[in-house]
């Protein structure tokens, strides 16, 4: 068989595991870059896939290049489950290098700088400015944000409420209360619309509402207006939980109000190391009402 059918059948599976049709499609990618279609799988050696780490070690970053490696050993490893091959070639390849904690954050101040020009962009109508405000406010995913519907938007006698009803994993479904003035702006947003629409549609793109690059944009947009460092989406994620911790809340209610499973994930990747020790009890405030 040909690493290019394989290739074919792995596909298949994980679209039969429920796998998300973005992360299929930038696996396959990654696969093809170490990867001859033509070449027959039983044929790839151990020596061939030192070799192309090496090569792709040479110019990545540690995050990317050990990153498709698990990817390689993933695809590899399932194909001696399926008894397409007896061995796996990238078995003894061991990464090197060593990964970056997180992504960029923004520091305190800074982040009150963005929230404050984001809120004045969404003002002004700008609904990636909105999303942007909500993912350091919320400390949303980016998926979480993009994938909401209006119906998710919950205005009750406790205040407004934003259901996420799926997400990485089991513990992302949750709901979290929107603080003013974030949640005057979503009311604003869904108005009158349809509980069915996308809370951020978008005619242009084939799924109905925004993708992940429009968010990346709409972050970049607002670091720029605001003076401060550029971080993405995932950077206002960790913004978000390094200055939660140090407010004081403890580590299991951060961790669940990220969506995570274990408080381990959140300390390790998510909050600036020292969080914990300079918590206390105060509330966190970015954006005044």
């Amino acid at each position: 068989m040909t690493v290019g059918r394989a290739l074919e059948r792995y596909e298949e599976h994980q679209r039969r595991k429920g796998n998300k049709a973005g992360s299929i499609a930038h696996n396959l990618w990654r696969l093809r870059k170490w990867l001859d279609e033509d070449q027959a799988i039983a044929d790839v050696t151990e020596g061939q896939m030192k070799k192309t780490y090496q090569e792709r070690a040479s110019h990545l970053a540690a995050d990317s290049h050990r990153g498709e490696l698990a990817v390689v050993k993933t695809f590899f490893n399932w194909a001696v489950a399926q008894e397409l091959i007896t061995r796996s070639p990238a078995e003894k390849v061991e990464p090197v290098g060593r990964r970056r904690r997180g992504k960029a954050q923004l520091r305190k101040g800074e982040a009150k700088a963005f929230a404050a020009k984001a809120l004045l962009m969404a003002q002004g109508g700008d609904d990636g400015a909105l999303a942007a405000l909500a993912a350091l406010i919320l400390g949303l995913r980016s998926s979480e944000l993009r994938l909401r519907q209006v119906r998710d938007v919950d205005e009750s006698d406790e205040g407004v409420l934003l259901w996420v009803d799926a997400g990485k994993t089991e513990a992302a479904r949750r709901f979290m209360e929107v603080p003013e003035p974030l949640a005057g702006l979503f009311l604003g947003l869904v108005g009158t619309r349809a509980k069915e629409d996308w809370l951020f549609p978008s005619a242009a793109a084939g799924t109905g509402h925004r993708e992940a690059t429009w968010l990346r944009k709409a972050v970049r947009r607002v670091c720029k207006a605001a003076g401060v460092p550029r971080v993405c989406p995932h950077g206002l994620r960790g913004t978000w939980a390094t200055l939660t911790t140090d407010a004081g809340v403890a580590a299991h209610v951060v961790a669940r109000e990220l969506g995570h499973t274990n408080p381990s994930v959140t300390k390790e990747h998510y909050t600036e190391r020292g969080a914990d020790d300079r918590a206390r009890t105060r509330k966190l405030h970015l954006v005044a009402g």
